[in-house]
């Protein structure tokens, strides 16, 4: 596949490991780009699940989508990446980013300085990875006289940052090899964040193209148009009631946000998807036939994803595979 199309398959947490190794190598097989391994909720980790997919394949990059600075520090996280990029020989990608709030607070995490604590754990990372010996004196970390015990596999890893709002674009923009785009978020937010993504890449002197855009795809694929839209209504009706910060990137309404909001905690998923409509779940993500998802990834591929990660629900994950890989 040529740059224009390749593509990128993504186990969002799911399904069960051992599974994820046969759907990983046989992504490899049909020639994708690269598998994506989340750690967003409470789901299976990325970091044991991209060890499982490094072993099942020999060819594809593998990446997490991604990890945080909050519950890793981070000599451990440049620890366990070095040790993920030696296990997979090279083909491994750091996909970092400031992580969820909401998630984080859940399990006892503050979330101060976001992008401080990011750009700082990346700054150790990649300074580790060099194999010297560094001290560090951050506002949110401290290293004194460290060095990793090993020699890594390279002494740079791809850093992907996965961020949706501004400063964190800007962000990417400036230190990144990489941008993940949220999974639940317009083709009309996509293009406002890419255009934002090089523009400010261009202002601090880098390649407006220098900067590869990938971009979350939850895809829901079935004969039955129908069937597909239902099955993956839950999970935007959840999203949207979680994440409404997320879903005002996207332009909806803020009333609409409040409804969902409310009938979430009223009467659970459920309720929530009662406000959903079909027009809410084609512009929030894939599902359809597998004509009309190829269709809404092409969409996405329009306004400058060059890297669509395709993070397929349901339990027909095998057969969307064959039906979406081959053509995307």
């Amino acid at each position: 596949m040529g740059r224009g199309d390749r593509v990128g398959f993504g186990l969002p947490g799911q399904p069960a490991a051992r599974e994820m190794m046969v759907l990983a190598k046989r992504a490899e097989e049909l020639g994708v780009d690269s598998v994506w391994l989340t750690e967003t909720r409470f789901t299976r980790d990325a970091i044991t699940t991209s060890a499982a997919v490094a072993a099942a394949t020999n060819r594809v990059r593998i990446g997490t989508a991604v990890t945080n600075p909050f519950t890793r520090g981070a000599v451990l996280t440049a620890v366990t990446f070095a040790t993920l990029d030696e296990l997979a020989e090279g083909r491994l990608v750091f996909g970092f980013g400031p992580g969820s709030p909401h998630i984080l607070r859940r399990q006892g995490f503050g979330f101060d300085l976001p992008l401080t604590r990011t750009r700082e754990h990346i700054d150790v990372v990649r300074q580790l990875l060099t194999g010297d010996r560094i001290s560090y004196e951050g506002q949110t970390v401290s290293i004194d006289s460290v060095a990793l015990d090993f020699q890594p596999y390279r002494p740079t890893i791809p850093l992907y940052l996965g961020v949706t709002g501004p400063k964190a674009l800007d962000a990417a923009a400036e230190i990144a090899d990489g941008v993940i785009l949220n999974g639940f978020v317009s083709a009309d937010y996509s293009r406002r964040a890419i255009e934002r993504v090089q523009s400010r890449a261009a202002a601090v002197g880098r390649s407006r193209q220098s900067i590869e855009i990938a971009s979350w795809l939850m895809v829901s694929v079935d004969q039955d148009s129908a069937k597909a839209k239902d099955a993956v209504r839950p999970m935007v009706a959840t999203y949207l009631a979680n994440f409404p910060n997320i879903a005002r990137e996207s332009g909806l309404p803020e009333a609409l946000l409040e409804t969902i909001g409310q009938a979430y905690v009223e009467g659970g998923v459920a309720a929530a998807a009662r406000h959903v409509g079909n027009d809410i779940v084609t512009r929030l993500s894939c599902a359809g036939t597998p004509t009309e998802c190829l269709e809404l990834i092409q969409a996405r591929r329009d306004v400058g994803v060059t890297l669509p990660i395709l993070g397929i629900l349901g339990g027909n994950v095998a057969w969307a595979l064959e039906e979406l890989i081959g053509e995307a």
